[in-house]
């Protein structure tokens, strides 16, 4: 695995090992996060992924995304091709349906990146399963005059994206690889497309831990990284400071600021943010930053920890060097993973079955047991899973696109079989319970999380042979 920081020890950058194991401890704690990367003074001084988690697996980014897209915006302004104060119509002309709240005409882009549209909700749920997202945009209604009231909103990130390919003739990713990605050492990434085939802009980006850590630390030396100014200056001011009132917002650093595309938070900090807990955090006083993938229901847990644990132990000078400390530090993240199932259980032959009729459209399941694994086949998918050990797999099952899945399992008695499985390149984690009677089959998915699609129905089906 590349690495694209340096290392150091914790104390010869003024933090002691025992508070940064304090730390992890906390995190430990939560449900769940799956990796962190922290950086003093440009170094980092403690990592760790809770397996199946790894360092070489982008993980999704989701809202993280925004800040990306930001960026972009920013260099198309720097470089003349695109305006703060650029009227959304007048980008889209070909897009504007026969009729649209004129209050359209006075939205910019501003306006966009400082979540000021003028909606009341996520333009995203009127848009996303329409087959032209632009025009959809200016289809919805807005509730408040552009600029006067924050609303967060994807619809509005991924008109900024649609506003970037209008004016530069590139695609998000294509875009930003000479002028941000390759200069912070990201790698060719997935991005998650509309129908048009933009970027979504709001979301769907997916980065290594290591990647938002670079990102992260480019926003902590003020867009720069090696010295160089990398992230436009003058921009990078307006977009890390103040742009919008989100005092209404209930948790604490969710009510400290909005800038473009970026979070302002308690202690002189900003980040980039994503759903259930993906960071990239600058703290400028204490000379730190912090990338962090999670599955958290409660994001604001994190952050707590971050101001109660790590931002008093940052000193100014270095300690002296801990090894006892640095050895438990490292022992307890070296031994960090997720739960696996299991132990040796029934064997069973291959079976197959038909599936009665569902929303899913999955038509057949197969399975068999043998003495050290599962194999459970929807629709001529197969997913192994191993008893007392996970097994990788890369599979969609009604997913967007395939991803890695590690799956352990165990039998809970003679008829009921368990399965869970970590989707480690999201924050997803799925609990399956398989049913086989003589009579047929039955499967039923539990999620920790869900977002923009609902758990899925309960399967049934009869032997097919």
């Amino acid at each position: 695995m590349r690495k694209l920081l340096p290392r150091s020890t914790p104390e010869a950058e003024g933090i002691s090992s025992a508070a940064l194991l304090a730390f992890f401890r906390a995190i430990e704690e939560l449900d769940s996060v799956h990796s962190f990367m922290v950086m003093r003074h440009g170094r980092v001084i403690a990592e760790g992924w809770k397996k199946p988690y790894a360092p070489e697996l982008p993980h999704m980014l989701f809202s993280l995304s925004k800040s990306f897209t930001s960026c972009a915006v920013g260099f198309a302004c720097a470089e003349g091709k695109l305006s703060l104060d650029a009227r959304l119509v007048d980008l889209f002309r070909d897009e504007l349906p026969d009729r649209y709240d004129e209050k359209f005409e006075r939205l910019r882009i501003r306006h966009l990146l400082s979540m000021t549209s003028g909606h009341d909700h996520c333009a995203m749920d009127d848009m996303e399963f329409r087959p032209n997202w632009a025009r959809a945009f200016f289809e919805t209604a807005l509730a408040y005059e552009p600029g006067t009231r924050f609303c967060y909103n994807s619809g509005a990130s991924y008109m900024l994206a649609a506003s970037v390919v209008r004016a530069t003739g590139k695609g998000l990713r294509e875009y930003l690889r000479p002028r941000l990605f390759d200069p912070l050492g990201i790698a060719p990434r997935c991005w998650e497309l509309s129908p048009q085939g933009i970027e979504a802009g709001g979301w769907g980006f997916n980065l290594t831990t290591e990647e938002i850590a670079s990102f992260a630390q480019c926003l902590l030396e003020g867009g720069r990284r090696d010295g160089k100014q990398i992230i436009p200056a003058d921009y990078f001011r307006q977009a890390t400071s103040v742009q919008a009132d989100n005092s209404m917002n209930d948790q604490p650093d969710w009510k400290t600021g909005y800038g473009f595309q970026f979070w302002r938070c308690r202690h002189n900090a900003f980040r980039g943010d994503g759903a259930f807990g993906q960071y990239a955090i600058a703290m400028p006083d204490q000379e730190m930053a912090l990338a962090v993938t999670s599955g958290l229901r409660n994001m604001q847990s994190i952050l707590d920890r971050v101001w109660e644990i790590l931002l008093p132990a940052a000193e100014e000078k270095p300690a002296a060097p801990a090894p006892a400390d640095a050895a438990a530090l490292a022992e307890a993240v070296t031994h960090w993973e997720m739960p696996v199932l299991g132990s040796a259980g029934r064997i069973l032959p291959f079976r197959r079955y038909a599936l009665s009729e569902n929303a899913l459209q999955f038509e057949t399941i197969e399975f068999a047991s043998f003495d050290d694994h599962i194999e459970l086949t929807l629709d001529g998918e197969t997913m192994k899973a191993g008893f007392g050990r996970r097994i990788a797999n890369t599979l969609s099952w009604r997913e967007p696109v395939p991803r890695r899945m590690e799956a352990s399992a165990r039998w809970n008695s003679e008829r009921e079989l368990e399965l869970l499985v970590s989707c480690c390149e999201t924050p997803f984690q799925w609990s399956f319970l398989l049913t086989v009677e003589d009579s047929g089959v039955g499967l039923v998915r539990k999620s920790n999380l869900l977002f923009r699609t609902g758990e899925w129905p309960p399967l049934a089906g009869h032997p097919l042979d």
